[in-house]
């Protein structure tokens, strides 16, 4: 413990530490990874190796080990540049990655110099350490399964469960607890602004960098009540640190079998630096939303929050969400930004890093411009198979809003895993007895919580019966919220292609066409076009309601336009 805290304390005293990288000339350096490139290194049977890098270390890949070294650099936020500090962090990182990945942290070698040779854990002078892994294949590592559109919902939902477990058993405390204090935080963030002041113009505009810090300063000030009652409740703990898709192994099923509790492996803790380990649960959780979010799955990003929500019963989390959104999105445009100025990297490598930390910028600076937008919810209403989850996705994408789908409520409610088909006629299965105002009851509820806390929801469920229509009005008034009700419908061929398309699809509905066809004979009999008026009086008898029919045959970037004008009148 006495090491641990000497060593906290050294990285204390590196954050003015001016930042720099080792020079590739550095005949000790090339040398050193040009030996670790021999396969010899490693034993009988590695026949090749090949190395990957980040900007704090190199990791040699023998096709069963994986062998990690840190890099001599310091960053003022972490400090590598003796090898008392690398064997330490070494230690640390192995430590602290027992709990969450066990069984691919295998044990910390060090690399010893012996008559001009290198060698893992052999004899002669000790020049550096290493961590020795289990080779897991690069293609199960998250970010490339979701570049192929293999993670599922049952993916998100394991690493939920993962994490809110991990949170529980976390290391928590007065020690820990002070990293979630408004003095700690602003210095995050103001060693954020001045370690990215000399990147304005070339991977954040001006007008990014200046008004994202505005907005963070005003949010700070304005919440130390907030902060500090997140400490006292116990919600500041030693977390992963470093939660994103590349940092998570998940296991693709083959063939249909898409719904069994997926094989989840989270890894590479933080170890360098305690305050960006131990943190408010709620940056954690919006670290893991915003790398969603960058890899345009924001549909999965909403569902990790509120699974993460539903394990912990944390309803305080999402009133700091946007604000730690921003907050990682910048992180991750500042480290990529660092590539710039390492001078181990070719051009190519550059171009694309830069190109990266610009996205991180944007994404950062569209989270500032939401922390400071009222709440609105916006109901999303119709037939089934009518394509309103598809525009509530993509509208949710556009003005930054939390999607609800009653169809996944229903099934986390019932305990069936959401990707599992259950088709039923009308009225039966799933949709028998009081489930289905159960699940509407849930899912305004959910919705109360988030609009309370300053966010935008999209409500997305037939509601068709005015009684249904009536709660999300009041859910919206408990919260201060305007609504907007969005009526969506097509032509019946068109539902009735898109339903059959769907048999097969990973999706949440079961609606089939006889399911459509028997809601479409109750609602939209002789009467249809009374019934639609009946709709739309019901949905504007209240003040702070809005109501819009779109046609989702129509082009979606119409549908979208129509929708968002209307949000601005209410």
């Amino acid at each position: 413990m006495k090491d641990r805290t000497k060593a906290e304390a050294g990285v204390q005293k590196a954050q003015v530490a001016k930042p720099r990288t080792p020079e590739p000339s550095d005949p000790s350096i090339q040398g050193r990874i040009a030996e670790m490139m021999k396969p010899g290194l490693y034993g009988k049977g590695v026949k090749s190796v090949r190395m990957l890098q980040t900007h704090t270390s190199w990791v040699f890949l023998t096709g069963t080990r994986a062998y990690k070294v840190k890099k001599p650099v310091n960053f003022g936020f972490l400090d590598y540049t003796t090898l008392s500090a690398r064997e330490f962090f070494c230690k640390e990182e192995f430590r602290l990655n027992q709990i969450l990945s066990p069984d691919i942290y295998i044990r910390v070698l060090p690399i010893t110099v012996n008559g001009g040779r290198l060698s893992l854990a052999g004899r002669g002078q000790v020049i550096d350490y290493c961590l020795e892994m289990k080779e897991l294949p690069q293609e199960s590592i998250m970010t490339e399964q979701l570049k192929r559109g293999n993670v599922t919902y049952e993916h998100v939902d394991g690493v939920a469960r993962s994490i809110a477990d991990f949170h529980k058993q976390a290391e928590h405390g007065r020690e820990v607890a002070k990293y979630g204090s408004t003095k700690v935080i602003r210095f995050n963030w103001d060693e954020n602004f001045a370690q990215t002041k000399e990147f304005v113009g070339k991977t954040i505009t001006r007008r990014e960098f200046s008004e994202t810090r505005a907005v963070v300063e005003r949010f700070i000030d304005g919440n130390r009540g907030l902060f500090q009652r997140r400490r006292r409740g116990g919600f500041v703990r030693r977390c992963h640190g470093d939660l994103h898709s590349k940092n998570i192994f998940v296991r693709v099923s083959e063939g249909s079998d898409r719904s069994d509790r997926p094989d989840i492996r989270i890894f590479d803790c933080i170890e360098f630096n305690p305050r960006f380990s131990c943190s408010d649960v709620a940056s954690e959780i919006a670290f893991m939303a915003m790398d969603l979010d960058f890899w345009g799955r924001k549909d999965l990003a909403d569902f990790f929050v509120e699974r993460y929500m539903a394990y912990t019963g944390d309803n305080g989390l999402p009133r700091l969400l946007s604000f730690y959104k921003c907050y990682r999105a910048y992180v991750r445009g500042k480290v990529t930004s660092f590539v710039l100025n390492d001078p181990g990297v070719g051009p190519a490598d550059k171009t694309r890093a830069a190109k990266t930390a610009r996205d991180y910028f944007k994404l950062s600076h569209r989270y500032a411009a939401g922390i400071s937008t009222g709440p609105k919810l916006v109901v999303m209403m119709g037939l089934p198979g009518v394509g309103k989850t598809y525009v509530a996705r993509r509208l949710a994408e556009r003005v930054d809003a939390y999607h609800f789908l009653s169809d996944s409520i229903r099934k986390q409610l019932l305990g069936i895993p959401v990707g599992q088909h259950r088709a039923g006629a009308y009225g039966q299965g799933i949709y028998k007895g009081d489930i289905g105002r159960k699940t509407y009851d849930e899912m305004l509820r959910r919705a109360r919580v988030l609009l309370s806390a300053g966010l935008g929801v999209i409500a997305d469920a037939t509601f068709l019966n005015d009684d249904s229509r009536k709660r999300a009005r009041e859910a919206a008034a408990k919260a201060g919220a305007p609504v907007l009700f969005v009526f969506a419908d097509c032509p019946e061929r068109t539902v009735r292609s898109r339903l059959l398309r769907r048999v097969g699809e990973y999706s949440f509905s079961d609606a089939t066409v006889d399911v459509y066809r028997a809601m479409k004979s109750r609602y939209f009999g002789p009467q249809a076009s009374s019934f639609r008026l009946q709709i739309r009086k019901s949905c504007l008898k209240y003040a702070a309601c809005g109501f819009v029919e779109i046609d989702t045959s129509q082009p979606l970037k119409r549908s979208l336009a129509k929708i968002e004008r209307a949000l601005l009148r209410i």
